[in-house]
């Protein structure tokens, strides 16, 4: 019996020590399939993509430039915080400022799709 309960406490204690996901769907990498701008321009950026984990965010384009924020998500919104981020390099992204709201219109565990004032984006989960 004894056995037993250290087995049942040991199994609790390791899986406690785990991060998991607190955003449900949204955490993940995502792919930026499309931006299509308030001014009805559209963009398809090559290997651009949109990391979420915990209240991280990380937006990164393969061989160019990774900027890292700070995010909050409550379920039809997601806030980003770029601190460190200038605007010319959230560009690429969707992002006209270094604090954007977006709301969040579609969310699957497959496809996701944010609108802001200043574009809509639609990514793939990859």
């Amino acid at each position: 019996m004894k056995r037993y309960i250290i087995a049942v406490l040991l199994m609790l204690i390791v899986s406690a020590c785990g991060k998991m996901p607190i955003n449900g769907d949204l955490d993940g990498r995502w792919q930026i399939m499309k931006i299509e701008y308030v001014s009805g321009e559209e963009e398809t950026p090559e290997r651009a993509y949109y990391s979420v984990a915990l209240h991280t965010i990380n937006l990164m384009q393969v061989g160019v430039t990774s900027q890292t924020g700070n995010m909050e998500y409550t379920g039809d919104s997601l806030f980003v915080e770029m601190p460190v981020s200038k605007i010319e390099d959230l560009l690429p992204f969707g992002m006209n400022d270094t604090k954007q709201r977006f709301g969040v219109k579609e969310l699957t565990s497959k496809h996701l799709v944010l609108q802001s004032d200043y574009a809509r984006l639609e990514f793939r989960k990859f």
